[in-house]
């Protein structure tokens, strides 16, 4: 093992090069120091030392800091040095940081940034308040991170940081650091998990310990991985595209580096590809919303979801936003979704939006933060839609259906933005037979938070009733969701509500039916049709469950019950069910779009054989007594003669 000089002493197999309480210089007059003070060759003689842990308010700090004159506008940022010396630097490998901050920091080594939290990802100054708080327990604990360790260099190498306070008024700050180099043997920290899986490509995504290359080899067995595609960079966030696949087609694959398997081959470890575009294939999607708590009622969800149906799991998974509280940190994301949902992670394509938690330490205008770098989301059209240029909102499509992802938190929600200018040009462009949408602020709610209510979460929930509502009924979508309220609500079947609650019409209930095939029956709509209707489902319950007066006119259902939503898109049925964390079936809607041609049962737009085989196999009373099914072409609850003769006469 290459010997670096420092501190020099070996924990298990990592060496320490900077031990934690080691002495730094630093800065704390509340000046503006640039970008200068982070070169190796600054010259910091006149700033002041002390041995870590560094800062003040808490009463375990080794050297206490100045804040200023005035305790209710303490200086923002303090600046912090350490020069060490290293000889015969390793040139490859990974160091590891060990870092307790409080509240947001960056880190520099030799003028190279290596960490950043609870700051936003673009340019700071010395006035940039932390975008999170630390408190309680966190205050001691000491967050970890990777960085390359040919950063090093022979001779004397300077870390830099920097800790900006949350406000004027914040209580203290503290900062200690540790500088290790690993032992170089990888080890798998994160996934693997599939992004932007499209019927051709997909992107596969995974965390090492350690810097290491990347390989992926794939095939249609687990026995015959006849494909590959390496990356040589040394990196330890890992991101790998397949392209070249087949639609609608299982792959097995393991992940690899040059030091040796990391995944192997398994039935767990598949990834599906999407079905071609606008073909009609049974569609299964899991929703959870506001999942993000890392607790036991996310993984009561989670595992109610899972004993659900295990014989048909989902086809793609979405989340609603606020997947990780409570900034949306990386470390929490690793809690929250990472080793939540690891089993579901390494086989189901994930799909996410924005939520104020998440955003906390993200930035869509720069799409930057551990949300950005988490997900990998389609922005020139990869998924079938049209392109928009960021992650912060996008489009794709999965076989006949439509996915349009908002951004309701950071981007602009006015009218002439440009998402919503975008919104509109892509509901025109698509020709699927489904469309639904998904933002984290709901339209409509009286669960933890009112929609009606202007100041509550910023006007968002207002906006988007107001001004993408509009956009979106005229172009014929069929189902919105949304979290943000820790509930669940399903509206009726309703078009052109957007305004507040109390002025809603009965004629904007186009069904003002329960929606159940067993109920008021199916809610109806024809095909490609501008405000012929739309279901809005509020599913913010998959981590955290409140209360509300859950009574808004605009919804037929409002349950304090966690959660999740399972759809079920089959040709021209969408099915939803909304599962409670018991386990039990809460709620189910249908939404119904007869097909141009009665007869064509497949939905490819043709009458023709494969309409017949479906017909057939079919033969007989439909599932329900009395209520239509696919094959049941005359429509009179059983597939018999009277639907061939039909089917035949229509033959096309």
């Amino acid at each position: 093992m290459t010997i670096v000089a420092g501190a020099g002493t070996a924990v298990g197999q990592d060496i320490v090069i900077v031990p934690a309480g080691s002495t730094w210089t630093y800065l704390d007059d509340g000046s503006n120091q640039g970008t200068a003070w982070r070169a190796p060759a600054f010259d910091d003689g006149d700033w002041s030392s002390g041995p870590a842990q560094l800062g003040y308010g808490d009463g375990d700090e080794e050297t206490e800091v100045e804040y200023g004159p005035d305790p209710d506008d303490k200086f923002i940022t303090t600046y912090f040095r350490h020069a060490f010396e290293v000889t015969d630097p390793p040139g490859t490998g990974t160091l590891r940081l060990r870092v307790l901050r409080d509240d947001g920091i960056v880190i520099y080594l030799n003028g190279q940034e290596v960490h950043r939290a609870n700051l936003p990802g673009s340019t700071i100054t010395y006035l940039t308040p932390a975008s999170g708080t630390v408190s309680g327990s966190s205050e001691d604990l000491f967050f970890e991170d990777t960085a390359n360790a040919a950063l090093l260099k022979a001779g004397t190498n300077v870390l830099a940081a920097e800790i900006h306070q949350r406000s004027g008024t914040s209580s203290d700050i503290s900062f200690d650091f540790e500088l290790l180099l690993a032992d170089g043997i990888a080890d798998l920290v994160r996934g693997p998990y599939w992004q932007r899986v499209t019927p051709t490509s997909a992107v596969v995504q995974w965390r090492t310990d350690t810097f290491t290359d990347s390989i992926v080899r794939y095939g249609t067995t687990p026995d015959t991985l006849d494909q590959v595609v390496s990356r040589p960079e040394f990196v330890v966030d890992h991101a790998v595209t397949l392209e070249g696949l087949t639609p609608r087609t299982r792959y097995y694959y393991s992940i690899e580096s040059k030091q040796g398997v990391l995944v192997a081959p398994g039935p767990e470890y598949t990834i599906t590809t999407a079905p071609p575009d606008m073909t009609a294939t049974p569609t299964r999607v899991w929703v959870i919303g506001d999942s993000g708590t890392a607790n036991e009622n996310a993984e009561a969800v989670r595992d109610a979801y899972l004993e659900h149906e295990p014989e048909r799991p989902a086809d793609m998974w979405l989340m609603l936003g606020d997947n990780a509280y409570s900034d949306g940190t990386d470390s929490e994301y690793q809690a929250a979704v990472f080793e939540m949902y690891p089993m579901l992670l390494r086989n189901t394509p994930l799909w996410s939006t924005l939520g104020n938690h998440d955003a906390v330490s993200a930035d869509s205008a720069t799409e930057s933060g551990p949300y950005y770098d988490i997900f990998t989301l389609p922005r020139a059209g990869e998924g079938g839609g049209l392109p928009s240029g960021t992650e912060a909102y996008y489009s794709f499509d999965y076989g006949n259906i439509h996915f349009v992802c908002l951004d309701s938190q950071e981007s602009s929600r006015h009218p002439d933005g440009a998402m919503l200018t975008w919104l509109e040009e892509d509901l025109a462009d698509t020709l699927a037979d489904w469309i639904v949408a998904y933002w984290h602020h709901p339209p409509y709610t009286k669960g933890t938070h009112d929609s009606d209510s202007t100041s509550d979460s910023g006007g968002r929930m207002r906006d988007m009733r107001e001004n993408a509502l509009p956009i979106l009924e005229a172009g014929g979508v069929d189902l919105v969701l949304s979290g943000h309220s820790h509930v669940y609500e399903r509206s009726f079947l309703i078009d052109g509500h957007y305004d507040t609650s109390d002025t809603i019409d009965p004629a904007m209930l186009v069904d003002d039916g329960d929606g159940r095939v067993d109920g008021d029956g199916v809610y109806s709509k024809p095909p490609g049709a501008a405000h012929a209707g739309a279901v809005y489902v509020v599913a913010g319950s998959s981590g955290i469950d409140g209360s509300g007066s859950l009574d808004h006119p605009a919804m037929f259902i409002g349950l304090s019950q966690l959660g999740s939503l399972i759809l079920d898109v089959d040709c021209r049925q969408l099915d939803g069910t909304f599962l409670n964390s018991a386990g039990q079936v809460r709620d189910t809607f249908t939404i119904e779009k007869p097909p141009a041609l009665a007869a064509d049962i497949d939905c490819d737009g043709d009458v023709d054989f494969s309409d017949l085989l479906g017909l057939v196999s079919s033969w007989g009373p439909c599932p329900l007594s009395g209520v239509s099914c696919a094959a049941d072409v005359t429509g009179d609850g059983t597939v018999d003669f009277e639907d061939l003769l039909a089917l035949l006469a229509a033959w096309s």
